[in-house]
């Protein structure tokens, strides 16, 4: 049998005070109807309308329900005949999600712009004064995005890696758009790297839509070359492998990690200042020593 979730006392009388107004906006609507309009069972109304029926200014002057029949009407209401005002939370939440519209909305859209100043306004001046969100991603980037795919266009961005540490200019061949964990990313043809590469999108820092068409992509360049190394931890066990993240396996001091980002590996390592060794992989060994190199004339 199905769990029924209880409806707490708290949420009773909150939907009572609901009910009431909108009752005598919809005078004679059945009790399945309205039942269903709630989100409650026939039983659970039946038990609200019951409690309502002996509300009122005093014992003397109470709600007058009718609902035997099947159809509910309402009379002497005025007490409680009132919509149910937001919580200063819940209009701050609203303006919030109107700003982070507003902002998204495209030049054009100069209605639905005046529309939401409106709801601004009516939800309170003062509030809505001071209350700025803006979206994590730049609208004018995503419309780009939009505009290279319709048009099967390339386009240029300046991109930010942290795994690299670096900015840098790519021209690039949009293929897929994708959602993961409530962000953007855009699965893309790099013609810098020759290959297939995925970019979150509040990381591209600027975007210019290119003439030149849409890059034909050859099969094989889909498949992304991964770096497989060897690293021996010799203290700080537990720290050294959660820096490490999902991209190891092995359960001792020597584990073996996955990366596509070489660089990001060779860090890692520096970072843990000696308690981490590559001992495979000559290619990050040898990134490694020129990295702190580098390092060292940085104290010179």
């Amino acid at each position: 049998m199905p769990m029924v979730k209880k409806t707490t006392p708290t949420e009773k009388a909150a939907r009572m005070l609901d009910l009431v107004p909108f009752i005598s906006s919809h005078q004679g609507i059945a009790t399945t109807e309205l039942a269903a309009e709630f989100g409650i069972s026939v039983e659970e109304l039946l038990s609200d309308l019951n409690s309502l029926w002996m509300c009122g200014d005093n014992r003397f002057d109470l709600i007058d329900l009718q609902f035997e029949s099947g159809y509910v009407t309402i009379r002497n209401a005025q007490t409680l005949n009132r919509i149910r005002s937001l919580s200063q939370q819940e209009i701050v939440a609203v303006l919030l999600g109107l700003d982070l519209i507003g902002k998204d909305l495209p030049e054009d859209r100069e209605d639905l712009k005046g529309d939401i100043e409106d709801l601004r306004t009516k939800l309170g001046s003062e509030i809505a004064r001071i209350v700025d969100a803006s979206p994590a991603q730049d609208s004018q980037i995503n419309s780009l995005i939009s505009q290279a795919f319709e048009g099967k266009r390339r386009l240029a961005i300046t991109y930010y890696s942290p795994t690299d540490d670096q900015v840098s200019i790519r021209e690039i061949t949009p293929l897929q758009l994708t959602t993961s964990e409530n962000r953007d990313f855009l699965i893309a043809f790099c013609e810098s790297a020759g290959g297939q590469r995925t970019f979150r999108v509040d990381r591209i820092q600027s975007a210019t839509l290119l003439e030149s068409p849409a890059s034909q992509i050859p099969t094989s360049s889909t498949d992304d070359i991964r770096t497989v190394a060897t690293v021996k931890i010799s203290e700080n066990i537990r720290r050294c492998r959660e820096s490490l993240g999902a991209f190891i396996s092995g359960a001792g001091p020597t584990v073996q990690v996955s990366t596509y980002s070489d660089g990001w590996l060779s860090r890692t390592v520096m970072s843990a200042a000696g308690a981490m060794e590559v001992t495979s992989s000559a290619k990050i060994r040898e990134g490694i020593a020129i990295l702190a190199g580098k390092t060292l004339d940085l104290y010179r």
